[in-house]
Protein backbone atom coordinates (compact mmCIF):
# COMPACT_ATOMS: atom_id res chain seq x y z
CA UNK A 1 0.00 0.00 0.00
CA UNK A 2 2.94 2.21 0.74
CA UNK A 3 4.46 1.64 -2.77
CA UNK A 4 1.85 2.02 -4.64
CA UNK A 5 1.07 5.85 -2.29
CA UNK A 6 4.66 6.71 -3.06
CA UNK A 7 4.33 5.66 -6.87
CA UNK A 8 0.95 7.83 -7.07
CA UNK A 9 2.68 10.84 -5.56
CA UNK A 10 5.75 10.78 -7.73
CA UNK A 11 3.45 10.79 -10.77
CA UNK A 12 1.80 14.03 -9.50
CA UNK A 13 5.45 15.27 -8.47
CA UNK A 14 6.51 14.93 -11.82
CA UNK A 15 3.33 15.95 -13.55
CA UNK A 16 2.74 19.42 -11.68
CA UNK A 17 6.82 20.21 -12.35
CA UNK A 18 5.94 19.68 -15.90
CA UNK A 19 3.18 21.89 -15.63
CA UNK A 20 5.03 24.63 -14.02
CA UNK A 21 7.95 24.29 -16.28
CA UNK A 22 6.29 24.19 -19.06
CA UNK A 23 4.28 27.64 -17.69
CA UNK A 24 7.53 29.12 -16.83
CA UNK A 25 9.21 28.62 -20.22
CA UNK A 26 5.65 29.96 -21.73
CA UNK A 27 6.30 33.03 -18.96
CA UNK A 28 10.00 33.44 -20.38
CA UNK A 29 8.73 34.02 -24.39
CA UNK A 30 8.13 37.80 -25.59
CA UNK A 31 4.88 38.32 -26.81
CA UNK A 32 4.05 40.93 -29.45
CA UNK A 33 2.16 44.10 -28.45
CA UNK A 34 2.02 46.38 -31.08
CA UNK A 35 4.16 47.46 -34.68
CA UNK A 36 4.15 50.80 -35.98
CA UNK A 37 6.06 52.55 -38.95
CA UNK A 38 6.37 56.18 -39.38
CA UNK A 39 8.96 58.94 -40.51
CA UNK A 40 11.12 60.21 -38.48
CA UNK A 41 12.06 63.22 -40.63
CA UNK A 42 12.27 63.37 -44.09
CA UNK A 43 15.39 61.37 -44.45
CA UNK A 44 14.33 58.54 -41.88
CA UNK A 45 11.93 55.40 -42.10
CA UNK A 46 11.40 53.63 -38.33
CA UNK A 47 9.85 50.74 -37.73
CA UNK A 48 9.11 49.47 -33.85
CA UNK A 49 8.26 46.36 -32.69
CA UNK A 50 6.32 46.48 -29.06
CA UNK A 51 6.65 43.74 -26.95
CA UNK A 52 6.11 42.76 -23.45
CA UNK A 53 8.89 40.29 -21.89
CA UNK A 54 12.71 40.02 -23.15
CA UNK A 55 14.46 39.85 -25.97
CA UNK A 56 18.66 38.76 -26.16
CA UNK A 57 20.85 40.26 -28.99
CA UNK A 58 20.47 36.22 -30.18
CA UNK A 59 16.73 35.99 -30.30
CA UNK A 60 16.06 38.83 -33.44
CA UNK A 61 17.65 38.52 -36.95
CA UNK A 62 17.08 40.95 -39.90
CA UNK A 63 17.18 40.52 -43.37
CA UNK A 64 16.07 41.96 -46.86
CA UNK A 65 14.80 40.38 -49.77
CA UNK A 66 13.82 42.32 -52.38
CA UNK A 67 11.35 45.35 -51.36
CA UNK A 68 10.49 43.08 -48.73
CA UNK A 69 11.66 43.68 -45.06
CA UNK A 70 12.15 40.56 -42.70
CA UNK A 71 12.34 40.47 -38.84
CA UNK A 72 12.94 37.04 -37.50
CA UNK A 73 12.22 36.97 -33.64
CA UNK A 74 12.80 33.44 -31.61
CA UNK A 75 12.05 32.86 -28.06
CA UNK A 76 8.67 34.57 -28.44
CA UNK A 77 5.01 34.34 -29.33
CA UNK A 78 2.74 36.42 -31.80
CA UNK A 79 0.43 37.73 -28.95
CA UNK A 80 -2.56 39.60 -29.33
CA UNK A 81 -1.35 42.76 -31.69
CA UNK A 82 -3.48 45.50 -30.97
CA UNK A 83 -2.56 47.50 -33.91
CA UNK A 84 -0.34 47.73 -36.83
CA UNK A 85 0.50 51.03 -38.37
CA UNK A 86 2.08 51.85 -41.52
CA UNK A 87 0.11 54.97 -41.33
CA UNK A 88 1.69 58.55 -42.04
CA UNK A 89 4.35 57.65 -44.22
CA UNK A 90 5.52 59.74 -46.95
CA UNK A 91 5.04 58.53 -50.50
CA UNK A 92 3.47 55.16 -49.26
CA UNK A 93 7.13 53.55 -48.47
CA UNK A 94 5.08 51.09 -46.88
CA UNK A 95 2.47 49.20 -48.44
CA UNK A 96 1.46 46.39 -45.96
CA UNK A 97 2.82 45.08 -42.37
CA UNK A 98 1.94 41.24 -41.62
CA UNK A 99 2.94 39.00 -38.81
CA UNK A 100 3.07 35.35 -38.78
CA UNK A 101 4.63 32.54 -36.58
CA UNK A 102 6.95 30.59 -38.77
CA UNK A 103 7.27 27.55 -35.94
CA UNK A 104 7.11 27.46 -32.44
CA UNK A 105 8.64 30.27 -30.58
CA UNK A 106 9.62 31.89 -34.23
CA UNK A 107 7.58 35.11 -34.97
CA UNK A 108 7.68 36.36 -38.04
CA UNK A 109 6.85 40.32 -39.46
CA UNK A 110 7.12 41.39 -42.85
CA UNK A 111 7.23 44.90 -44.07
CA UNK A 112 6.32 44.87 -48.00
CA UNK A 113 7.80 48.67 -49.21
CA UNK A 114 7.25 50.18 -52.10
CA UNK A 115 10.96 50.65 -52.76
CA UNK A 116 14.00 47.95 -52.68
CA UNK A 117 15.54 48.23 -49.05
CA UNK A 118 19.54 47.35 -48.71
CA UNK A 119 20.66 45.24 -45.85
CA UNK A 120 23.19 47.71 -45.70
CA UNK A 121 23.03 50.94 -43.01
CA UNK A 122 19.79 49.45 -41.73
CA UNK A 123 20.15 50.38 -37.90
CA UNK A 124 18.23 47.55 -35.10
CA UNK A 125 18.46 48.57 -31.67
CA UNK A 126 16.19 47.31 -28.66
CA UNK A 127 14.70 49.43 -26.40
CA UNK A 128 14.12 48.55 -22.66
CA UNK A 129 10.42 49.04 -21.39
CA UNK A 130 10.26 52.30 -19.38
CA UNK A 131 7.36 51.13 -16.56
CA UNK A 132 7.39 55.05 -15.27
CA UNK A 133 6.44 56.35 -18.65
CA UNK A 134 4.24 53.12 -19.41
CA UNK A 135 6.05 52.76 -22.05
CA UNK A 136 6.60 49.05 -23.59
CA UNK A 137 9.97 47.69 -24.92
CA UNK A 138 10.84 47.65 -28.61
CA UNK A 139 13.10 46.84 -31.49
CA UNK A 140 13.43 49.82 -33.54
CA UNK A 141 14.54 49.85 -37.16
CA UNK A 142 15.71 52.91 -38.74
CA UNK A 143 15.67 52.88 -42.44
CA UNK A 144 17.61 55.68 -44.57
CA UNK A 145 15.34 56.59 -47.11
CA UNK A 146 18.62 57.17 -49.44
CA UNK A 147 18.98 53.45 -48.71
CA UNK A 148 15.75 53.01 -50.60
CA UNK A 149 15.57 52.26 -54.49
CA UNK A 150 13.49 51.97 -57.01
CA UNK A 151 12.31 48.03 -58.30
CA UNK A 152 14.59 46.67 -60.65
CA UNK A 153 12.88 43.33 -61.39
CA UNK A 154 10.27 41.52 -59.80
CA UNK A 155 10.45 39.90 -56.22
CA UNK A 156 8.37 37.56 -54.23
CA UNK A 157 8.12 36.91 -50.92
CA UNK A 158 6.74 33.66 -51.40
CA UNK A 159 9.08 32.37 -53.69
CA UNK A 160 10.31 29.20 -51.94
CA UNK A 161 13.99 29.00 -50.30
CA UNK A 162 15.38 25.49 -49.86
CA UNK A 163 18.49 24.60 -48.62
CA UNK A 164 19.77 21.52 -49.36
CA UNK A 165 23.16 20.10 -47.58
CA UNK A 166 25.45 17.50 -49.28
CA UNK A 167 26.47 15.60 -46.17
CA UNK A 168 29.97 15.22 -45.34
CA UNK A 169 32.82 16.34 -47.75
CA UNK A 170 36.35 17.64 -47.90
CA UNK A 171 38.71 16.06 -44.85
CA UNK A 172 35.49 14.06 -44.23
CA UNK A 173 34.59 11.15 -46.10
CA UNK A 174 31.50 9.63 -44.16
CA UNK A 175 30.73 6.12 -44.50
CA UNK A 176 32.47 3.81 -47.10
CA UNK A 177 31.21 1.34 -48.58
CA UNK A 178 33.53 -2.58 -49.22
CA UNK A 179 34.21 -1.44 -52.91
CA UNK A 180 35.13 2.31 -51.33
CA UNK A 181 32.29 4.40 -52.11
CA UNK A 182 32.26 6.84 -50.35
CA UNK A 183 28.95 8.54 -48.80
CA UNK A 184 30.52 12.58 -49.30
CA UNK A 185 30.27 11.67 -53.06
CA UNK A 186 26.84 9.79 -52.95
CA UNK A 187 25.20 13.07 -51.27
CA UNK A 188 27.11 15.28 -53.04
CA UNK A 189 26.26 13.87 -56.51
CA UNK A 190 22.75 13.89 -55.51
CA UNK A 191 22.28 17.07 -53.68
CA UNK A 192 23.34 18.64 -57.39
CA UNK A 193 20.82 16.42 -59.32
CA UNK A 194 18.02 17.79 -56.48
CA UNK A 195 19.38 21.18 -57.12
CA UNK A 196 18.70 21.50 -60.92
CA UNK A 197 15.31 19.79 -60.24
CA UNK A 198 14.07 22.68 -57.82
CA UNK A 199 15.40 25.09 -60.07
CA UNK A 200 13.93 23.93 -63.08
CA UNK A 201 10.54 23.82 -60.78
CA UNK A 202 11.11 27.65 -60.17
CA UNK A 203 12.84 27.24 -56.21
CA UNK A 204 15.38 28.86 -55.62
CA UNK A 205 18.42 26.61 -54.25
CA UNK A 206 20.91 27.47 -51.56
CA UNK A 207 23.97 24.75 -51.63
CA UNK A 208 25.98 24.06 -48.20
CA UNK A 209 28.54 22.87 -50.42
CA UNK A 210 28.74 21.94 -54.28
CA UNK A 211 32.08 20.81 -54.48
CA UNK A 212 34.09 17.95 -52.40
CA UNK A 213 35.23 20.60 -49.37
CA UNK A 214 34.96 21.44 -45.80
CA UNK A 215 32.12 23.74 -44.98
CA UNK A 216 33.86 25.47 -42.34
CA UNK A 217 37.57 23.86 -42.70
CA UNK A 218 39.64 20.69 -42.65
CA UNK A 219 40.94 21.75 -39.26
CA UNK A 220 37.00 22.58 -37.68
CA UNK A 221 35.84 20.45 -34.85
CA UNK A 222 32.39 18.10 -35.80
CA UNK A 223 30.03 20.89 -34.19
CA UNK A 224 31.88 23.90 -36.19
CA UNK A 225 31.70 21.84 -39.34
CA UNK A 226 27.82 21.53 -38.94
CA UNK A 227 27.28 24.90 -37.45
CA UNK A 228 28.66 26.09 -40.55
CA UNK A 229 26.55 24.27 -42.81
CA UNK A 230 23.28 25.91 -40.55
CA UNK A 231 24.92 29.11 -40.96
CA UNK A 232 24.53 28.88 -44.62
CA UNK A 233 20.83 28.99 -44.41
CA UNK A 234 19.78 32.17 -45.33
CA UNK A 235 16.99 33.60 -43.01
CA UNK A 236 14.08 33.91 -45.29
CA UNK A 237 14.85 30.07 -46.09
CA UNK A 238 11.63 27.96 -46.15
CA UNK A 239 12.50 24.32 -45.96
CA UNK A 240 16.21 22.40 -44.60
CA UNK A 241 17.14 19.24 -46.25
CA UNK A 242 20.40 17.41 -45.25
CA UNK A 243 21.54 14.14 -47.51
CA UNK A 244 23.26 10.94 -45.95
CA UNK A 245 23.81 7.34 -46.39
CA UNK A 246 23.48 5.01 -43.65
CA UNK A 247 26.25 2.26 -42.58
CA UNK A 248 26.45 -0.82 -40.12
CA UNK A 249 28.93 -3.44 -39.37
CA UNK A 250 26.32 -5.52 -40.34
CA UNK A 251 26.66 -5.70 -44.36
CA UNK A 252 22.94 -7.25 -44.76
CA UNK A 253 21.38 -4.20 -42.98
CA UNK A 254 19.87 -2.19 -45.39
CA UNK A 255 16.70 0.70 -46.46
CA UNK A 256 16.43 4.22 -46.17
CA UNK A 257 14.77 6.85 -43.07
CA UNK A 258 14.07 9.75 -42.70
CA UNK A 259 14.48 12.44 -39.58
CA UNK A 260 13.57 15.33 -38.14
CA UNK A 261 13.58 17.29 -34.51
CA UNK A 262 11.09 16.66 -31.80
CA UNK A 263 8.69 19.48 -31.54
CA UNK A 264 9.04 20.57 -34.83
CA UNK A 265 5.64 20.09 -36.92
CA UNK A 266 6.93 21.52 -40.15
CA UNK A 267 9.98 19.23 -39.91
CA UNK A 268 7.70 16.19 -39.33
CA UNK A 269 5.70 16.92 -42.05
CA UNK A 270 8.70 17.18 -44.52
CA UNK A 271 10.36 13.88 -43.12
CA UNK A 272 7.21 11.59 -43.75
CA UNK A 273 7.15 13.39 -47.42
CA UNK A 274 10.40 12.62 -47.98
CA UNK A 275 10.41 9.95 -46.90
CA UNK A 276 7.09 8.43 -48.66
CA UNK A 277 8.64 9.68 -52.37
CA UNK A 278 11.95 7.73 -51.40
CA UNK A 279 10.01 4.63 -50.60
CA UNK A 280 8.25 5.36 -54.05
CA UNK A 281 11.05 5.98 -56.65
CA UNK A 282 14.15 4.33 -54.49
CA UNK A 283 12.09 0.71 -53.53
CA UNK A 284 13.86 0.37 -50.81
CA UNK A 285 13.54 -0.80 -47.35
CA UNK A 286 11.75 1.11 -45.04
CA UNK A 287 13.02 1.99 -41.77
CA UNK A 288 10.74 4.83 -41.11
CA UNK A 289 10.19 8.38 -40.21
CA UNK A 290 12.22 9.13 -37.00
CA UNK A 291 12.67 12.13 -34.47
CA UNK A 292 16.45 12.76 -33.28
CA UNK A 293 18.73 15.55 -31.66
CA UNK A 294 20.90 15.34 -34.64
CA UNK A 295 23.19 19.42 -34.83
CA UNK A 296 21.15 20.44 -38.00
CA UNK A 297 17.85 19.40 -37.52
CA UNK A 298 18.08 21.09 -33.89
CA UNK A 299 19.91 24.62 -34.93
CA UNK A 300 18.09 24.96 -38.32
CA UNK A 301 16.25 28.02 -38.30
CA UNK A 302 13.40 26.78 -40.86
CA UNK A 303 11.99 23.38 -40.55
CA UNK A 304 14.26 20.55 -41.54
CA UNK A 305 14.82 16.92 -42.23
CA UNK A 306 18.04 14.17 -42.43
CA UNK A 307 17.54 11.73 -44.83
CA UNK A 308 19.21 8.80 -45.16
CA UNK A 309 19.63 7.38 -48.59
CA UNK A 310 20.50 3.84 -48.11
CA UNK A 311 23.40 1.87 -46.51
CA UNK A 312 26.65 2.38 -48.17
CA UNK A 313 28.05 -0.83 -45.94
CA UNK A 314 25.14 -3.14 -47.73
CA UNK A 315 26.77 -4.25 -51.01
CA UNK A 316 23.50 -3.96 -53.32
CA UNK A 317 22.61 -0.56 -51.73
CA UNK A 318 26.29 0.37 -52.42
CA UNK A 319 26.12 -0.38 -56.31
CA UNK A 320 22.63 1.29 -56.69
CA UNK A 321 24.07 4.50 -54.43
CA UNK A 322 26.67 4.60 -57.30
CA UNK A 323 24.49 4.62 -60.12
CA UNK A 324 23.94 7.91 -61.81
CA UNK A 325 20.38 6.77 -63.09
CA UNK A 326 19.67 5.45 -59.27
CA UNK A 327 20.72 8.98 -57.80
CA UNK A 328 18.61 10.65 -60.60
CA UNK A 329 15.52 8.52 -58.91
CA UNK A 330 16.74 9.82 -55.53
CA UNK A 331 16.16 13.23 -56.35
CA UNK A 332 13.41 13.09 -58.34
CA UNK A 333 12.02 11.53 -54.84
CA UNK A 334 13.52 14.48 -53.01
CA UNK A 335 12.12 16.80 -55.66
CA UNK A 336 8.56 15.23 -55.10
CA UNK A 337 8.49 15.87 -51.57
CA UNK A 338 9.13 19.18 -51.48
CA UNK A 339 6.79 20.25 -54.45
CA UNK A 340 4.03 18.46 -51.97
CA UNK A 341 5.42 20.05 -48.72
CA UNK A 342 4.30 23.34 -50.41
CA UNK A 343 1.67 22.74 -51.97
CA UNK A 344 -0.89 20.30 -49.71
Amino acid sequence: MTRKIFACFSLFLIFTLTIFSTAAAEKNKAELKNINAYDIDENNLRIEIEFKGKLNPEDYLLSTRGNFLVVDLYNTKPGRISSISGKNISDSLVKKISVGEVKANQTRITAKLSKFVNEENLAVTVEPAIKSENKSAKVVIDIPKNNLQENFGDVDINDKVVVIDAGHGGSDRGAVGPSGVTEKSVTLAVALKTEKLLNDSGMKVVMTRKTDVDVASPQASDSQELQARVNKTPPHADIFISIHCNAFMNPNTNGMETYYYAGSAGGKKLAELLNEELLKYGERFNRGVKSANFYVLKRSRCPASLIELAFVTNPTEENLLADDDYQNKLAQAICAAVNRYFTE
